[in-house]
């Protein structure tokens, strides 16, 4: 097993098993992001900065003796769009005659600093930069035939093993100091819609090229990239309820085919589902879709299984809801060539007098893993304990999330964010028999100015 075999699975086990490490909860979504604006003609702009301070109990994933570190974020952004409804509406300058464009875009870049909290850690070599860009144009909205472009891209900072780590099952090839599995992802999409005006029946077909690029060359050779075609079909047989179809083939493959060191290879996934979408009560919404996912990797394990997604959503008041959800579905891993996730999960969000707005959310999941390959698809040598007799094993993933913000006026607020994540598991990996449980606790306090 040489140094490059042992990079990969370090890589696997955390990546394969978490979700993008984000910082900041108003970078996800322009409710938070975005406040009421700066009016410049035809166009708002939206500067902003924030400011947090925290705590991380376990940097490095590890299983046993974690690192814990301060952290601090920076985190200034500006956004532009076009003006929105209300405005447009307000200006006496307005007209009834729709836009032929709707634009929006803008970009937050994030410094992260790690402090130390004892004296012979290396967290502080971690420090970098991050952050999220995207740009967005619709092309004649509203008519029957509408046009988008659109990119987004996000540099994510997540560190990666040191000896003792979660992720370092080479016992200890890493320790000289911390590796970084900081990545590079951007989804780049065309998308052609036809909507007639009465709205009854929206088709929209596109098509997404995908890149994710890794930082370190120690992890280099998961680089890859997607090209996914995808059409999803709306019919609205009652006012306020929908029949829905999507389907999606996503060809997939590694910058880097060398697979004398690791067993990845290029895929062709297809996933079909159709469902409905509507309203039960004038308070109570459901969303329930069924389908099916197929992977055709060129070697190795491969996935068929039913996926789907179910959620009920109740509405509280204009500014307050409860979801809870159930969805199974199929990922691509950084080890046994894919995942399939089993989550069930619960979200409540709430905005108290426009000031106060709390945001709670959580989940558990199963995954569920293929075999991990050698180069020629078989099973490998590497040393996996808990796996069933053909390879497969599993790790619950559970995860809880709260963001709460109160804003003194229309520009300034204070927030507090909190994290907590853990991956249950009795599979060790290598043989050195390195546990891939793990546990992790965030919290920060902050400032934020947002116009």
């Amino acid at each position: 097993m040489n140094r490059r075999t042992l990079a990969a699975l370090s890589a696997g086990v955390v990546l394969g098993l978490t979700s993008a490490a984000s910082g900041q909860a108003w970078l996800q979504d322009r409710q938070f992001t975005q406040g009421r604006g700066i009016r410049v003609g035809n166009y708002e702009l939206h500067p902003g900065v924030g400011v947090e301070a925290g705590y991380d109990s376990n940097v490095f994933y590890a299983s046993s003796n974690p690192t814990s570190a301060f952290r601090l974020r920076v985190t200034p952004s500006f956004y532009v769009t076009t003006l929105t409804q209300q405005r447009s509406a307000n200006s006496e300058a307005s007209s009834t005659a729709l836009p032929t464009v709707n634009f929006r875009g803008g970009a937050a870049l994030v410094y992260h600093e790690f402090v130390p909290l004892s004296s012979n850690d290396t967290v502080s070599q971690l420090r970098t930069f991050g952050g999220d860009a995207n740009v967005r144009f619709d092309f004649f909205p509203g008519r029957t035939w509408q046009f988008v472009l659109a990119d987004d891209f996000s540099r994510t900072v997540q560190a990666g093993p040191t000896s003792g780590s979660a992720a370092d099952v080479s016992g200890g090839f890493l320790s000289g100091g911390p590796n970084s599995f900081n990545r590079n992802y951007n989804v780049a999409n065309a998308e052609l819609a036809f909507a007639p005006p009465r709205g009854t029946l929206e088709m929209r077909f596109g098509y997404n090229f995908i890149f994710n690029l890794f930082d370190s060359a120690n992890y280099s050779f998961y680089n890859y990239l997607s090209h996914q075609v995808y059409a999803r079909m709306r019919w609205r047989f009652l006012p306020k309820t929908a029949l829905l179809f999507e389907g999606s083939v996503t060809p997939t493959s590694y910058t880097q085919p060398d697979r004398s060191t690791t067993g990845l290879f290029s895929s062709y996934p297809v996933t079909t589902r159709v469902g409905i979408n509507g309203l039960l009560t004038e308070k109570l919404s459901l969303m329930a879709m069924v389908g099916y996912t197929a992977t055709f990797f060129d070697a190795g394990d491969n996935a068929d299984t039913v996926v789907g997604q179910a959620e009920l959503r109740w509405l509280i008041a204009a500014r307050a809801n409860v979801r809870v959800g159930f969805v199974r579905d199929v990922a691509n891993s950084f080890f046994g060539n894919y995942f399939i996730r089993n989550r069930g999960y619960v979200s409540y969000s709430q905005s108290f007098g426009g000031r106060f707005l709390l945001s709670i959310d959580g989940g558990v999941g199963l995954h569920q893993f293929g075999y991990i390959a050698d180069h020629a698809g078989s099973h490998t040598t590497i040393a996996v304990t808990g796996a069933d007799s053909s390879g497969h094993f599993t790790a619950v993933r559970a995860d809880a999330s709260l963001f709460a913000e109160y804003r003194f006026n229309d520009v300034f607020g204070i927030n507090a964010t909190g994290r907590v994540m853990a991956n249950i598991s009795d599979v060790t990996l290598g043989a050195s028999a390195q546990s891939i449980a793990w546990s992790r606790f965030e919290a920060f306090l902050g400032v934020r100015a947002a116009w």
